[in-house]
């Protein structure tokens, strides 16, 4: 190449329909690489359908699918929850809205069947009918009053009710939540005059039963003052009546005493002649000369011995 040449320093003329295509054919390719696959998140089951039909159940993880053809719908196993509000009645025809809290689970075996009958918006195209049926069958069941007043048995009912009915259709039903019972003002004003009207009820029973208490402290603190004085006074006569016992056993063994020592000398002295002249002589010099004022029948006097002595022949 002599200096003087001219370098022509231009690209290659590139025809653009023949680059339009090559970008069209990356792009394409780009597309159908990124459509060849797909991700299940834990948690769900994928649907493959293909044109609409279904295909296979795909668990967590990459899987491939037929670009533009087949489709992947995520559908969710984990607990769920669903929140509703229904209006019923009671068994005695009062109105009242009831919010309920749902949990709920997908069982995972139960995907295929639940997708081809339901599909993806199962829960609100099946369950929610399902809980509202349910929930108004167990109402009518109930008195507003028992409504009120046995609502963990009213919650406990709903939920064995809507658990069995779920379970047909392989939904799992994990707990249900009665969370707020609404009446109507006009019955609710009612209630709590009907609860103020009782709770006066039940201060004047309780006024009447501290009363009946008092009373009957009362009667039992003098029926055992009562108790207290019997017991003392009978006490007291047990007493006098020991004492007296005592005083004339006494009396008695003084008596006996005394006629055993009045035997005794009488014996003795009809057994000594000689003591019985000294004792006459003895009682002769103490006599005052008055005789005494009563005698015994049958006995002679005590001191004067008006025998006559015989005679010596």
């Amino acid at each position: 190449m002599k200096l003087n040449d001219e370098v022509d320093f231009r690209l290659p003329r590139i025809n653009i329909v023949t680059a339009a295509m090559w970008v069209a054919g990356v792009i394409f390719f780009a597309i159908l690489a990124l459509n060849s696959f797909f991700v299940v998140s834990e948690g769900n089951r994928g649907v493959l359908t293909r044109n609409g039909g279904f295909v296979a159940v795909e668990s967590p993880g990459l899987g491939f699918k037929v670009p533009f053809f087949d489709t992947v719908h995520q559908m969710e196993i984990r607990n769920m929850r669903m929140e509703l509000t229904v209006n019923v009645y009671s068994a005695d025809t009062q109105q009242y809205n009831a919010l309920l809290s749902v949990n709920y689970d997908l069982n995972p075996a139960e995907v295929e069947r639940i997708f081809k009958n339901e599909g993806i918006e199962y829960a609100d195209r099946r369950l929610r009918p399902l809980v509202e049926a349910t929930l108004k069958e167990i109402a009518g069941q109930f008195s507003a009053q028992r409504t009120i007043q046995e609502r963990n048995i009213y919650g406990a009912q709903v939920l064995e009710a809507i658990r069995a009915a779920a379970a047909i259709y392989g939904i799992n039903v994990t707990e249900v939540q009665v969370t707020n019972i609404d009446f109507t003002d006009q019955f609710e004003n009612a209630i709590e005059d009907a609860m103020l009207a009782k709770a006066g009820v039940e201060q004047q029973r309780n006024i009447l039963e501290q009363r009946r208490i008092q009373a009957e402290t009362v009667v039992v603190d003098a029926t055992a003052e009562a108790n207290a004085l019997r017991e003392r006074a009978q006490g007291e006569a047990d007493a006098a009546v020991m004492a007296a016992q005592a005083e004339a056993i006494r009396i008695q063994q003084i008596g006996e005493a005394e006629a055993e020592s009045m035997r005794l000398r009488s014996e003795a002295l009809s057994q000594n002649p000689q003591l019985t002249e000294y004792t006459r002589a003895l009682a002769a010099m103490n006599w005052d000369g008055v005789l005494p004022q009563q005698f015994v029948p049958g006995s002679a006097l005590p001191i004067l011995d008006l025998t006559v002595p015989m005679l010596e022949q």
